[in-house]
């Protein structure tokens, strides 16, 4: 029995027959709220795509060679032998087989990364290595919904929460602006700060504190934040924008400074602690259900 992992919710639908209903896969944790809050995401992609992409992103080889292996009769839907490349499947309900032995079709993939200082969140860079360098080979190709990105950005000094996904729709909701999707950093500061000094700091975080301009960043009013205190130089930010370096200049502008940051939360999906520093792992039903949901919470009023 094929469970509904992670990276195959597409081809799921043996499993959550009546999306939304209570319900639990016992072979992988998947709930059908899961699949109902995936699916708000996914509904504007088509269910029916061309044979011969669908192999071809899963693992087959060009175009060209997938077609000549569906000519030569190794390849069935339901059952069926197909012939023709360019017959349309359901990604969701058909089952399709190479070889007799039935695909995973994979549309999209979830992962969460511990991310190590030292790396940036570009593709590229010539002075640093990128989170991408992290990812194993099988990662980095292109899957029938896309290619692999990650969710928004991390300094290069800055460690924690990294999602990567080729979801392009749930890539959007998590780092549109309109959203406000909390994301939650552990914070530590060069100078302690005293029980009253810490009052003063969370009421000015909570009524949005303006910050100056950052090299071609230019000074802007932040949106309140939550605030609280763990140690004298140590607190957990919850912010709910993503500003160029908005952390450190939150605190640069209440006359401290950030000298260890660690993103630990975004929206309700947590950092799992059992990664160490540049480990990485798919997400769990639950957990991409928690990252996916829109949240209740909001900024500080």
């Amino acid at each position: 029995m094929q469970h509904c992992l992670p990276g195959t919710f597409f081809d799921a639908g043996r499993h959550f027959s009546v999306p939304g209903a209570a319900g639990l896969c016992a072979g992988c944790g998947w709930t059908f709220a899961a699949a109902s809050a995936i699916l708000f995401f996914m509904k504007e992609e088509k269910d029916k795509e061309r044979l011969d992409k669908v192999l071809s992103n899963n693992g087959f080889g060009s175009r060209k060679s997938v077609r000549s292996l569906i000519r030569s009769g190794a390849v069935s839907v339901n059952g069926q032998t197909v012939l023709l490349p360019d017959a349309h499947v359901s990604v969701t309900l058909d089952r399709i087989c190479v070889n007799g032995e039935e695909q995973r079709v994979i549309r999209h993939v979830y992962l969460m990364m511990n991310k190590a200082a030292g790396y940036v969140c570009s593709t590229k860079c010539g002075e640093h290595k990128t989170v991408f360098d992290l990812l194993d080979e099988t990662y980095l190709g292109k899957y029938l919904g896309g290619t692999i990105a990650a969710v928004g950005r991390l300094d290069v000094d800055t460690e924690g929460l990294l999602v990567f996904t080729t979801d392009g729709s749930l890539n959007h909701f998590l780092t549109a602006p309109k959203n406000r999707i909390p994301k939650t950093y552990l914070v530590r500061l060069r100078d302690d700060v005293p029980p009253e000094t810490q009052d003063l700091y969370t009421r000015k975080l909570a009524d949005g504190i303006h910050i100056e301009a950052d090299g071609q960043e230019a000074a802007a009013d932040c949106l309140g934040a939550a605030c609280s205190w763990l140690a004298p130089a140590e607190c957990t930010l919850t912010i709910y924008e993503g500003k160029y370096h908005e952390v450190k200049r939150m605190f640069l502008a209440l006359g401290n400074e950030v000298v260890y940051l660690k993103r630990v939360r975004m929206n309700g999906l947590e950092l799992d602690p059992a990664l160490a520093p540049g480990q990485y792992r798919e997400l769990t039903g639950g957990e991409l259900e928690l990252l996916a949901r829109r949240s209740d919470e909001t900024a500080p009023a």
